[in-house]
């Protein structure tokens, strides 16, 4: 079994730096343009809209782990060692949008 791409999409150095310690091979974008620069089945570290989220796990195959921090101050670019004190992990496992109209 081939071994799953990892894609870390943020641009803040702190959470690259982190992720990067623990997936050195991985791949960053600081900003996804296009879903087609996911790898087809990777493993993704990001947080982006729930809309693309669902679009680059249903139509690139790959699981996606939501970025987010027990606390954080808005507005301040965390180190690599305040990310690893304050980050939280979640794997979207199943992800159902419906457009909602008023």
């Amino acid at each position: 079994m081939p071994e799953e791409k990892v894609v870390i999409v943020s641009r803040h150095k702190g959470t690259i730096e982190f992720l990067k310690d623990k997936f050195p091979e991985a791949k960053v974008i600081e900003h996804l343009k296009d879903i087609n620069e996911i790898p087809e089945g990777a493993l993704v570290f990001g947080n982006l809209p729930l809309d693309l989220i669902k679009e680059v796990m249903d139509k690139r195959d790959a699981r996606f782990v939501l970025v987010t921090f027990k606390e954080a101050p808005r507005g301040k670019e965390l180190s690599k060692e305040e990310v690893a004190n304050l980050i939280k992990l979640v794997e979207v496992k199943k992800l159902e949008l419906e457009e909602f109209r008023v």
